[in-house]
């Protein structure tokens, strides 16, 4: 029996050291839960710390999120710190907060950040509740962005009711998002985009267009020849085209060299005068007979920049 004794020794140093180990890293987390209650400015410092220890220090951040007797200000640094940590164990917890109607909707939103990724597929239900009651767009896009990983036709859905009723931010963001999920409708989308009265998701769309690999080309030319479309988004789609050397590019910005528009033909000029095409000057020359004259000064100068001339 004797070769046993060193054996349970050891073994019984390795328990201890364990134990002490763990002893040490709770007095840790115990120290750091005190100043992340009074800190102020300062919390990032200790946040860091919380996320190096990692999930032992879940729980303990999780009591101060859940303490409704505690500053506003301590929760959401306890929240933010959590959603860093984007910890299995803080998904419980941050589900409860959300889906809890009676919590402050300013706590509610922020622990969106800490679940977005996880698999939440058992929680589509509530999710979508969640989404259909909120009013505030930045809460449902936070919660649309949750969707993504629980059921993405839910998810789909919020952005598309998401989409038509924002502007700005969360309008482009709706439609990132809704082209992401459905990359075949590419087109059609940052189409709609384009012709918004936003201007933020307008340019977003344009240069989206620019570098989609899911252009429809012949769905652009088609709206620019659509009777009624108005010069601005003419200019967008010449300047999309213009940026893409596809077969209909062209041809259409040959066209563009007609448009009444300065801002149109302006436009299809630089683009023409950039693109290597050896078909540009012949098509070009096409217009010096024209009747206008400010449609010969176009092909004229497209011809003369080709040239070299300019």
């Amino acid at each position: 029996m004797k070769p046993l004794l060193p054996l349970l020794l050891i073994i019984s140093l390795a328990f201890s050291t364990t134990d002490g180990f763990a002893q040490t890293r709770q007095q840790e987390i115990d120290s750091l839960i005190v100043l992340f209650r009074d800190a102020g400015r300062e919390w990032d410092k200790y946040a860091r710390q919380f996320i190096q220890i990692g999930d032992p220090a879940v729980p303990a951040l999780v009591a101060l999120l859940e303490n409704k007797s505690l500053r506003q200000w301590t929760r959401r640094i306890a929240a933010m710190t959590l959603n860093d940590m984007h910890s299995p164990l803080y998904i419980e917890p941050a589900l409860k907060i959300l889906t809890d109607r009676t919590e402050e909707p300013g706590i509610r939103n922020q622990v969106t950040n800490g679940l977005k990724g996880h698999d939440l597929s058992f929680a589509s239900e509530e999710l979508w509740e969640v989404f259909t009651e909120e009013s505030d767009q930045f809460f449902r896009l936070n919660v649309a962005g949750i969707l993504c990983t629980s059921d993405t036709a839910m998810a789909y859905r919020a952005y598309r009711e998401i989409y038509p009723t924002v502007d700005g931010y969360v309008k482009q963001q709706a439609l990132l998002n809704m082209v992401r999920l459905h990359p075949g409708e590419s087109t059609t989308w940052f189409l709609n985009g384009l012709q918004t009265g936003d201007w933020m998701t307008a340019n977003l769309a344009m240069d989206s267009l620019v570098s989609t690999r899911h252009l429809i080309p012949g769905e652009l030319v088609d709206l620019y020849k659509r009777s009624g479309t108005p010069e601005e988004i003419r200019w967008r789609i010449v300047y999309v085209l213009g940026n893409r050397e596809l077969p209909e590019s062209l041809p259409l910005l040959v066209e563009a060299l007609r448009n009444p528009s300065w801002l149109v033909y302006n436009e299809a000029a630089v683009r023409i005068s950039r693109m290597q095409s050896e078909n540009v000057i012949p098509l070009v020359k096409g217009l010096l007979n024209d009747s206008n004259p400010q449609v010969v000064k176009n092909a004229e100068w497209v011809i003369g920049k080709k040239k070299g001339n300019y």
